[in-house]
């Protein structure tokens, strides 16, 4: 195993520690002790250790030493073809070795430590905790790369020449743009060389960035010197594939990662946590969730959590399952109706309502899984079938020997992110209370995950009697709290998962207060009070008005603030145009107090969506404004309606550009005047001065977001979805939008 160090003085430090990773085999003693003579088991021995987290005694298993990842899995799938199916269990086969490494050794990226070089190895003594919030993170340096270039098509390809390069860090900007194609490539090698940063952030260097230096660097036969890295060896991302892969109910897409060996490339496009929240959160996840940095830019949260509960497991003796193979216990029809309900809902009387205050629980669901000790193994376990530790409305029972991998990865989550908001109130600058937010907000993400991952069915240490019994908790949560509410004369009005809307006429925010503080004692769970609405509206549905949304509203509290759920504001595939009418007809209505003077404002409201109209039809709204973001659910050429983003998708293809299921295409929607559906949409990047766009197209989209807000009121578009006339818009007012 490589180590890079990075040393108080700023220096840089390689060590190497002669660390092999570790594979387990379960099965009949007798079978092991054949297998362990096998030729291909070299260095092997048997070891007890738990086959399943909440097993009452330890195994005996074969343990196996390997080369690396690859020979791992190699030799698994060796010995699987070799044996019946069923003969042997494989285990930690396919974790990392870097994060088994750290495990093992109870490190973490960015561990203040010290180290020393043995003829065993390397001995290591932490001087950092896991736990800590004060932590100093080394001084890194940081640049920032990007690479243009000689386009022979409208976008850019591999087989275009280097035109130049920018590297922009701490000490100025760099660009290199004089001399042959190998003279450029040659002075990015030697301006890393005397640079030497620690970290290199780019936009597309999975994609694009590293394949295409590569593939510059072998068309010049320099690829042997194209060294990026501070190891002494080129880079290898010629042929870089990613990959597609469906979560939550998407197909997403994610690129092979780009690797510089002994400094950190963070790709923003590829990157999940530092893409929200900053190297700062990215190296907060890192730490905490103990994933080498450059995996944990690129992984899943979900992935980064996982890893937290992998290395609870290794500490308990646990072993990681291969491939896990657990279904879901039978359920009849009658315990289903009970069981799978999900969380606690009240539906909204929809409209605008006045002097409403907001309550939400503090990552409720995590602290429920935590408290509650919910997880995989310890719900309906074996062990404890006489608990008195039992699932509500379901009565489940929950072990009460065994604390579960779940709730144990929960602690550190929860006590570092209460800790860093209680920092960001006292923070004494923007700096500090900056830096407690990217922190706390980096965490947050991994809690909002944890929930969901309980019932996901590659989950490790995931059951789906585990998610419903998180469920059924937090339904009796959500009714006592609403129960003490009532109690004090406060009316719900809406309430979904963990947050309630309360009304009580002329109550101020010292009893909203006080509720939380009764409420919190009396249910052992931290809740927050919002604020009062000056006013707030509850959306409903465009197809039945008569039914409300649960997760889409907008208001104003009190003190100014504009909160929105579920609108074009919040959703990613909405123009800029759409975006800039629809917060400037939420201005104007921030200047009400009240719902009689919102309702006022509507025809002031209206003049805002008039203007924008008419800016479009006079065709005065730059491109960039009416860009559309969408992710495609399959390829380009399995497409069977022509829908906009398929047809972007597929201009991309045709001009070079490779495009795959799960990425994101930007479209402007186009005019066409002959009525041939491929020029219905047009990428962004080959639009140019003649492009024409459908502005009847977006002032439909201009009036639906306006039909979002306004729908309640009794606003709506007409029957057919087109828009109205600009005209129109002067003699609104109370009138029907269509």
């Amino acid at each position: 195993m490589i180590i890079w160090i990075k040393k108080t003085d700023g220096n840089h430090v390689r060590l190497t520690d002669p660390w092999k990773p570790r594979i387990h085999i379960g099965g009949n003693y007798r079978d092991l002790l054949e297998l362990a003579c096998q030729p291909e088991i070299a260095n092997s021995h048997f070891v007890e250790k738990y086959e399943k987290a909440g097993d009452k005694e330890k195994s005996r298993v074969l343990e196996v030493e390997v080369d690396g990842d690859r020979e791992a899995a190699d030799l698994a799938k060796k010995i699987q073809k070799t044996s019946r199916y069923s003969k042997f269990r494989f285990y930690d086969i396919d974790i990392p070795s870097p994060q088994m490494y750290l495990y093992h050794k109870d490190l973490f990226p960015l561990a203040l430590i010290e180290a020393e070089e043995t003829s065993s190895g390397v001995q290591w003594t932490l001087q950092d905790s896991r736990e800590s919030v004060d932590y100093q993170i080394p001084p890194l340096k940081t640049v920032k790369l990007q690479v243009n270039t000689k386009k022979t098509r409208r976008i850019r390809g591999f087989e275009d020449e280097l035109a130049s390069v920018q590297i922009d860090g701490d000490s100025g900007s760099l660009t290199i743009d004089s001399g042959d194609e190998s003279e450029k490539i040659l002075g990015l090698i030697e301006a890393f060389q005397v640079e030497d940063p620690d970290v290199v952030v780019t936009e597309g260097g999975d994609s694009f960035i590293f394949p295409y230096l590569a593939r510059r660097s072998q068309e010049n036969r320099i690829l042997d010197k194209l060294i990026l890295g501070r190891d002494p060896s080129p880079l290898h991302v010629y042929e870089v594939q990613g990959h597609s892969y469906f979560s939550y109910g998407k197909i997403l897409y994610r690129e092979t990662a780009a690797r510089l060996l002994g400094r950190l490339h963070v790709d923003q496009h590829n990157a999940f946590i530092s893409a929200d929240c900053g190297l700062t959160g990215l190296f907060e996840v890192s730490r905490t969730c103990i994933m080498p940095i450059q995996r944990a830019s690129r992984a899943t949260i979900g992935t980064n959590m996982t890893s937290l509960q992998l290395y609870h497991a290794i500490k308990q003796d646990v072993l990681i399952p291969w491939n896990k193979n657990q279904p879901e216990e039978w359920k009849d029809g009658n315990e289903l109706v009970v069981a799978d309900r999900g969380g606690f809902i009240y539906e909204p009387e929809y409209g605008i309502h006045d002097h409403i205050g907001e309550l939400d629980f503090t990552s409720l669901y995590p602290k429920i899984m935590w408290q509650k000790n919910l997880s995989g193994e310890t719900v309906k376990c074996s062990c404890c079938p006489d608990s008195t530790n039992r699932v509500p409305e379901l009565d489940y029972n929950i072990c009460q020997r065994w604390t579960g991998i779940v709730p144990l990865s929960l602690e550190i989550l929860l006590t570092k992110r209460a800790t860093y908001k209680t920092r960001k109130k006292e923070a004494r600058d923007d700096f500090e209370k900056s830096l407690y937010d990217q922190r706390q907000s980096a965490l947050k993400w991994i809690l909002v995950c944890s929930f969901g991952y309980l019932g996901f069915k590659n989950a490790r240490f995931g059951k789906i009697d585990a998610h419903i019994a998180t469920c059924a908790f937090s339904r009796k949560v959500l009714k006592q709290a609403v129960a003490i509410a009532e109690a004090h004369g406060f009316q719900l009005v809406h309430g979904i998962v963990d947050s309630m809307w309360l009304r009580k006429p002329s109550a101020t925010a010292e009893e909203y207060e006080e509720l939380c503080s009764e409420i919190s004692r009396e249910l052992n769970l931290p809740i927050s009070f919002e604020g009062i609405y000056k006013w707030v509206v509850f959306l409903n549905s465009k197809i039945d008005p008569r039914v409300p949304v649960l997760n889409r509203y907008y208001g104003i509290f009190q003190d100014g603030t504009l909160k929105v759920r579920g609108i074009d504001l919040r959703r990613h595939d909405t123009p800029g145009i759409v975006r800039q009418c629809q917060e400037e007809m939420l201005g104007v209505f921030s200047e009400a107090n009240n719902s009689s003077e919102f309702k006022l404002l509507i025809p002031k409201a209206l003049k805002v969506l008039e203007r924008y109209a008419i800016l479009l039809r006079k065709r005065k709204v730059p491109l960039e404004d009416l860009v559309i973001e969408k992710n495609l659910s399959k390829d380009p050429g399995e497409y069977t309606h022509k829908v906009p983003q398929a047809i972007a998708a597929r201009h991309l293809v045709k001009e070079g550009g490779t495009v795959h299921a799960g990425q994101r295409v930007n479209y402007i929607l186009t005019h066409d005047w002959a009525g041939v559906p491929e020029k219905l949409a047009l990428p962004p990047e080959l639009a140019d001065e003649n492009t024409v766009y459908d502005s009847e197209r977006y002032i439909d989209l201009l009036c639906s977001s306006a039909t979002n807000l306004l729908l309640p009121m009794g606003h709506t578009t007409n029957p057919s979805g087109r828009c109205f006339n600009t005209e129109k818009l002067q003699t609104a007012r109370n009138e029907n939008l269509g």
